[in-house]
This record gives C-alpha cells, sequence and structure tokens, in this order.
C-alpha cells in the first residue's frame, strides 16, 4: 500500500492498492457512511429512450456495504458526486477495487485504523517471505502475509520402511525427497519474488536438508532453517510461536500479534493481569486499568453486521484516550483464530 496524499485533518487519505493484504486492510478500516472516491465504469445513457453505454467516470460514494474476496474489493454506496452529468445523485452504485486501484477515503478516523494503514505500507517494505515445515515424506509450505498465513501447496511422498533389508532404500528416497522439496521451494520463491524462506525440519532433517541446499546455492541465500516438533500446518504455527519468523522478518505483525495473544491466555490462565468479554472490559476501560486491547477483527466486523458498532467503537476510543494500546486481530492464523472466540480481551496495568 501506498498513501499519495493525506490531510489528517480533514480525514482525506488517497491510497494505492498494491497487494490482496491491501484489500482486506482497507475492508477493515471502510465502513457505513465513509466517502470514498475512485475512478470506475457505469452504464450511462442520456435519455429513458436511447441504449446505454458503458464509460469511465470518477464518483464518489458514501458507503453502505463492503464486500471483501480474495482478489477483490467491492463497496457498494450512494453516489453523491460524478463526473459525469447523465448519472444522477443518490443512485447506487458498486466501486471494485484491485491491486493497482486508487482510492480516497474520507471519514473519521481512528488511532488504530491509521495506524493499520502506516503499518501497511511498512509492510510493503519488508521483504516477502514463505514458510515450509517438514518431516521425511511430508512438508506443507505456506505464504506469510499481512492478516495471515496462506497455504500454497503440501509435498507427500511414501518412502519405504526403515528396515536393515531396506535401509539402503530408504536413504536414498530421503535424499530424493529432499531434493525434490528444494526444487519446490525454488520454484515457488521464483515465482513470487520471495526474498526469504524459514524452513523449519524434525529430528535430524535440518541437517541433511542443508546438505540437499547445497546443490542450489541461489536458494541457499534465502533459507533460514529452523528445528521443530512437527510438520504440516501444525508445524507452520510452531515456527511463528516459536519466534523463528521474527528473527528473520523483524516486526512481522503475525508474530506481534501472535505473542500478545499468548501472553493474554498466559495471565487468564493464572487470574493474573487479563480480562475479556465486552462488560469486564468496558470497566477496566472506564478505571483506565487497560495496557493493551485486544479486538478480534471478526467481532468488528460483526458488530458493524449487527448495528452495534458504536458501542465497540467507543470502548476502543475511549481506551486510547487512556493511553492503551489498541491491537486489531486478525483470525487468519492460528493464534487470532483463537483469540476469535474471545472476540474482546485486555491485557491490565492493575487489576479492576
Amino acid at each position: 500500500m501506498r498513501i499519495l496524499h493525506k490531510d489528517e485533518k480533514t480525514g482525506i487519505f488517497k491510497i494505492k492498492i498494491d497487494s490482496y493484504d491491501d484489500l482486506w486492510i482497507l475492508s477493515r478500516i471502510i465502513q457505513n457512511g465513509d466517502f470514498v472516491s475512485s475512478e470506475t465504469t457505469r452504464v450511462v445513457k442520456k435519455t429513458e429512450e436511447q441504449e446505454g453505454k458503458r464509460v469511465k467516470l470518477k464518483v464518489k460514494l458514501v458507503v453502505e456495504k463492503v464486500e471483501f474476496t480474495k482478489n477483490s474489493l467491492r463497496i457498494l454506496g450512494k453516489i453523491v458526486e460524478c463526473s459525469n452529468p447523465n448519472v444522477p445523485h443518490g443512485a447506487f452504485h458498486t466501486i471494485s477495487l484491485e491491486r493497482g486501484s486508487v482510492l480516497t477515503i474520507e471519514k473519521e478516523w481512528q488511532n488504530w485504523q491509521i495506524k493499520r494503514l502506516y503499518d501497511a505500507v511498512e509492510s510493503a517494505k519488508k521483504p516477502r517471505v514463505i514458510l515450509c515445515a517438514a518431516d521425511y515424506g511430508d512438508a506443507t509450505i505456506a505464504l506469510l502475509k499481512e492478516f495471515g498465513i496462506e497455504f500454497l501447496t503440501d509435498l507427500s511422498k511414501a518412502l519405504p520402511g526403515k528396515k536393515k533389508e531396506t535401509q539402503k532404500l530408504y536413504e536414498k528416497a530421503r535424499e530424493e525427497f529432499l531434493i525434490e522439496l528444494a526444487k519446490l521451494l525454488k520454484e515457488i520463491s521464483d515465482n513470487l519474488k520471495v526474498n526469504k524462506i524459514v524452513f523449519g525440519g524434525v529430528g535430524f532433517l535440518p541437517e541433511n536438508f542443508k546438505k540437499a541446499l547445497e546443490r542450489f546455492p541461489d536458494l541457499k541465500k534465502k533459507v533460514f532453517i529452523f528445528k521443530i516438533s512437527t510438520h504440516g500446518k501444525t508445524g507452520i504455527n510452531e515456527l511463528i510461536k516459536r519466534g523463528a519468523v521474527e528473527k528473520v522478518v523483524k516486526g512481522s505483525r503475525i508474530s506481534e500479534e501472535t505473542s500478545l495473544i499468548e501472553k493474554f491466555f498466559e495471565e487468564v490462565s493464572k487470574d493474573g493481569l487479563a480480562t475479556y468479554g465486552l462488560n469486564e472490559v468496558k470497566k477496566a476501560v472506564d478505571y483506565g486499568a487497560v495496557e493493551v486491547l485486544l479486538v478480534s477483527d471478526s467481532f468488528i466486523q460483526e458488530a458493524k453486521d449487527k448495528g452495534v458498532y458504536d458501542e465497540l467503537n467507543k470502548i476502543m476510543e475511549d481506551a486510547e484516550k487512556n493511553g492503551a494500546r489498541v491491537v486489531i486481530i486478525s483470525n487468519e492464523h492460528e493464534a487470532g483464530e483463537r483469540f476469535s472466540k474471545i472476540q474482546i480481551g485486555a491485557l491490565l496495568r492493575f487489576k479492576v
């Protein structure tokens, strides 16, 4: 994401969308009642009798609905301004955004929303990273994104039994599997223009994978190897929880969220400096006891859908006024999905 123009006093931000991550972030920030402007197309006709023609134009909408898919963001609302005089104000229109689109947002911004924008700008400067968790015969590969993990593919291969009479076959099959895995990682990293690979292996696999990488000098420069206890999606999550991602990519959003969530659940388990639930968190905010306010993004979306966002919004605003840090937790990774069942929680300065 790139911010092409900003005026925090008037609440106007002009944004260039560079990635699918940007679309997801904007879907969480833009809400009903905001004004958005962008170039778009629409079927226009000068009179009712004429056949309509699709033309390019620029519109400004007051937002009524936001829809996010993996590849696009659709914003539905009523037109308040339009570059084409034949389009009536008050008519409904949908702006479809994708990578490369430019959008102007005009709204009353909250601090956490502006921070999310700036985080996205900084994230674009960080290296692209893929994660891999492997054991002999099984490997899972995922792409690290701003809002979560996108699982790309698995590599599975049946190995001969580890018996005395098949020992050589077993060792050869293991070596072939690691070579095949290295080739797959090279192909994916080249296609996605990945800068770094966080690789986790079970048992002695990491040492043997280092040997396999000798055949792929360009790939070897990108790979950072760690030991883990299991493979698959669980192994990917272990790489994050153990801080392997943070060691390779400083300031990773997912690592930060996972660390806060782990600390939150630790405090809850020992009845320490944490609380959860809307009423309990509101009480802690009112007392000025909240150090970090954690809110699941799915809870924000649910509050918007149910028309009760104002209450949640006020809690977040009051927390910020009292010096608390507000962190919106994505549910697109394992720790965030776990926290989404809690919906809202807080790390405290003191018990209430």
